[in-house]
């Protein structure tokens, strides 16, 4: 019994959590879709806070590379998901859910309620690459 103890505990350390190892096959791809020598885009760190209770779903847009410190409120309690980046908190009104986020692909990322069946937040996720091309040189803007 006692060997089979040693021997798991071994096996444990030795093999990586399954997140990790997504995390780490996602990283592969977003860099392997940049070019083998090009690194990952470099952003800044971006901290929102936001109110469930609030009608309608608020917008936050970051950069690629860019940390989202995501911060969500409600009166009630229930669990705030980001299913599209297999995330899920608590949240009561004494103890908000809180998001620590590197997205690594861009698109628009629900945040919702679950008990609540409602979306109280979207997340763009955006390429800093296009805004370089649209603001590199040769760049033509129109006057609003």
């Amino acid at each position: 019994m006692l060997l089979l103890l040693v021997v798991s505990t071994l096996a444990a350390t030795l093999v990586p959590p399954q997140a990790e190892r997504e995390e780490t096959t996602e990283a592969n791809r977003t860099t392997g879709a940049r070019g083998p020598n090009e690194s990952p885009p470099r952003g800044k760190r971006v901290a929102r806070t936001i109110d469930a209770s609030a009608r309608g779903a608020e917008r936050i847009e970051v950069r690629l590379g860019d940390q989202l410190a995501l911060t969500v409120h409600s009166g009630t309690a229930d669990q705030v998901e980001i299913p599209a980046l297999g995330q899920l908190e608590d949240v009561d009104p004494d103890a908000p859910a809180r998001f620590d986020l590197l997205p690594r692909r861009t698109g628009t990322f629900e945040v919702r309620l679950i008990d609540a069946r409602r979306q109280v937040a979207r997340i763009t996720v955006r390429d800093t690459r296009d805004r370089e091309r649209s603001d590199g040189p040769g760049a033509t803007h129109r006057p609003g």
